[in-house]
């Protein structure tokens, strides 16, 4: 049979033909246009299908697309063109040169309307505020793995869960699906886990829809967490001054959110522990000596073990035990917590080791410090032991993120100098410079921890756990110390009242947010001196206060703004503790007391009773209008 020929676009006899050369400009020009400019593909195309139309009826009588060349039949360009009809128009355009300017000019006006729009569009997006960049957080899994391997450790994940999906069965409920899940987890783990097991954790995760929506952050407003400016029941300004001096960060214009990524070992634990169906049980192993060293006489043995009687209680008497062990007490407290929930037995750290880094510990804590000193350090922890066990922290996290809480207690003032980081930063001091005026303090404490077991194995504690480990442990230790900065305060404040509020008290709803609770705890525990007993909270009252004093006379001699509460001749100390307890303090164990039952029926009625006594000391008007007139008087004098 004839093969039929394909349609051609029909071709009109041209009257003069152009010369080769622009016939094969035109026709090169053609078909590179729209792989060079892809804007004016669509218009060129456009442009060629309406040309039979526009031409008439003289199109009509073509032949083929070697014919549409004209002269010889060939193309200056290509072959004759047997490729398409689109190429057959653009040798039509290439022949015949009345074509040559209506083409053109269409051509051009595209041009010009594709720069107008790009030009457009393009201000539009530079004019957009640019999207704050998210700082990255340094994680366990980012130092430890391998890219390539990790991301093929990831395909096969994916993989498997997809399978893992398909054997879910529908009659079961949603936790019968977990518990199920986890019991095969169980029976296939030896050792370490193996992708199958991670990929059920990662269904599991999915199907409890922990999402990251928790960790958005919120804009840092203090107006609305309770608006000083506009309090009429702050003591006096200095006080207002002084709150939002410390307790609000100095934020970089240009600085974002913080963002962080999910840890697949959270995931890991948080199944371990639903495994469990409880908590992360805690493990006594009591030293063989309740003392770390030998006491001096068998009377202070029996006083130091009387006082440990209590280590578990709120009301833990940390100014006696710090007289009775000759201001030993970190070791004492740190040696009998870490060995009463198992901790030394767990990871591996030996006796003597710890011994040697308790010792370092206190020792780095300046004697000098009124109150950021070891004695401080040690009620810290001990606080923090309460809340581990007494309030039941500890349900909700690991036993490594344990060990990461008290160590965190123990170190987060570690080898601080009696300053606050405003007075660094104003007087561009060594460690302002070291640490770039972020977190001095707290940069300072957690990096000298780990520089000091870097530097000496006889006390490094850490030396014995897994590289994963290791680095889980850093990353919780750094998150926690850095959380005390107290210029972080409203921010931690409000992170942890949205996850209450998204997640309330399950435990299984915690599983990819223990760090936020940890932090909030350990900064709660910070600053609970005005939470424990009238007499201890008035003594760290004073003591806070002799060393801003202290900061202030060392700002007067170096010629410096004296910082808010830090001048001793015009500071009240009853106004600022009514202001740091209302506004601070209240706040933040109000929040803990929600979450933690236990602490609403013993520290927090505390809180309240301190407040009133505080409050009973406020100066009278009359008072008040003597001390400005001394004031005024002096300044007269001077």
């Amino acid at each position: 049979p004839t093969p039929q020929r394909r349609f051609v676009p029909p071709v009109p006899a041209p009257t003069d033909s152009p010369p080769p050369w622009l016939r094969g400009a035109v026709c090169i020009g053609g078909h590179t246009m729209p792989l060079l400019v892809p804007r004016l593909a669509v218009p060129f195309l456009l442009v060629c299908l309406g040309i039979p139309a526009w031409r008439g009826p003289s199109f009509t009588n073509a032949e083929g697309a070697g014919e549409a060349i004209g002269g010889d039949g060939a193309c200056p360009a290509c072959p004759p063109c047997t490729a398409s009809d689109l190429a057959s128009l653009i040798h039509i355009i290439a022949r015949d040169p009345s074509l040559y300017v209506p083409v053109g000019g269409v051509l051009a006006a595209a041009a010009v309307v594709g720069v107008l729009v790009g030009a457009l569009l393009f201000s539009t997006k530079s004019s957009a505020p640019p999207l704050p960049a998210a700082e990255k957080t340094k994680s366990a899994e980012d130092v430890a793995n391998d890219v390539l391997a990790l991301a093929e450790r990831e395909r096969n994940i994916l993989v498997l869960e997809t399978r893992i999906r398909q054997e879910f069965k529908d009659s079961l409920s949603m936790a019968d699906n977990v518990i199920e899940q986890l019991d095969r987890m169980s029976r296939e783990m030896h050792g370490n886990l193996t992708e199958r097991q991670e990929a059920v954790l990662g269904v599991t995760r999915k199907m409890l829809k922990n999402a990251d929506s928790h960790n958005l952050t919120i804009p840092l407003a203090l107006a609305k967490e309770g608006d000083l400016s506009a309090s009429t029941s702050m003591p006096n300004l200095q006080v207002q001054e002084w709150l939002r001096d410390c307790f609000t960060p100095q934020r970089n214009k240009h600085g974002g959110p913080k963002k962080s990524m999910k840890v697949v070992s959270k995931s890991i634990m948080f199944a371990v522990r639903l495994k469990k169906a409880t908590s992360v049980s805690r493990q006594e192993s009591a030293p063989t000596d309740f003392l770390p060293y030998k006491a001096e006489s068998t009377e202070q043995e029996q006083k130091i073990r009387l006082l440990l009687n209590d280590l578990d209680s709120w009301d833990f008497d940390i100014w006696e035990l710090n007289r009775v062990s000759n201001n030993r007490e970190m070791e004492v407290v740190g040696w009998n917590i870490l060995h009463d929930w198992g901790l030394p037995k767990k990871f591996g750290i030996q006796d003597e080791v710890l011994r040697k880094w308790l010792t370092s510990v206190q020792d780095s804590y300046p004697r000098a410090n009124q109150f950021h000193n070891a004695t401080h350090g040690t009620d810290v922890m001990q606080t923090t032991h309460y809340m581990l066990k007494t309030a039941q922290l500890s349900k909700y996290i690991s036993e490594l993120e344990i060990l990461g809480i008290l160590i965190s207690a123990m170190v987060h003032d570690m080898g601080h100098d009696g300053y606050s980081n405003n007075f660094h930063k104003n007087a561009v001091t060594p460690r302002a410079i070291r640490f770039n005026d972020q977190s001095i303090q707290e940069m300072y404490h957690v990096s000298s921890f780990f520089d000091a077991l870097q530097h000496d194995e006889s006390i490094n504690i850490l030396k014995n756990l897994t590289p994963k480990q290791y680095l889980e442990l850093r990353a919780i230790i750094i998150r926690c110390v850095l959380a005390t900065d107290m210029s972080k305060h409203f921010q931690e404040l409000k992170d942890f009242k949205q996850l209450m509020s998204e997640k309330g008290q399950a435990l299984e709803e915690w599983g990819e947010c223990t760090a936020n609770l940890m932090s909030m705890v350990l900064h709660a525990c910070d600053i609970s001196g005005q939470c424990k007993r009238s007499e201890t909270a008035q003594t760290w009252a004073h003591k806070c206060h002799e060393e801003f004093f202290m900061q202030g006379d060392k700002e007067k001699e170096m010629d410096l703004p004296i910082s808010p509460l830090c001048d001793r001749n015009t500071t009240d100390i009853a106004s600022s503790q009514v202001g740091f307890i209302s506004f601070i303090v209240l706040p933040t164990w109000q929040a803990i007391a929600d979450f933690f039952p236990k602490v609403a029926e013993e520290g927090f009625p505390q809180l309240k009773s301190n407040l009133e006594y505080w409050e009973s000391r406020l100066p009278k008007k009359e008072e008040k209008k003597e001390a400005k007139e001394e004031k005024k008087e002096e300044k007269k004098e001077e």
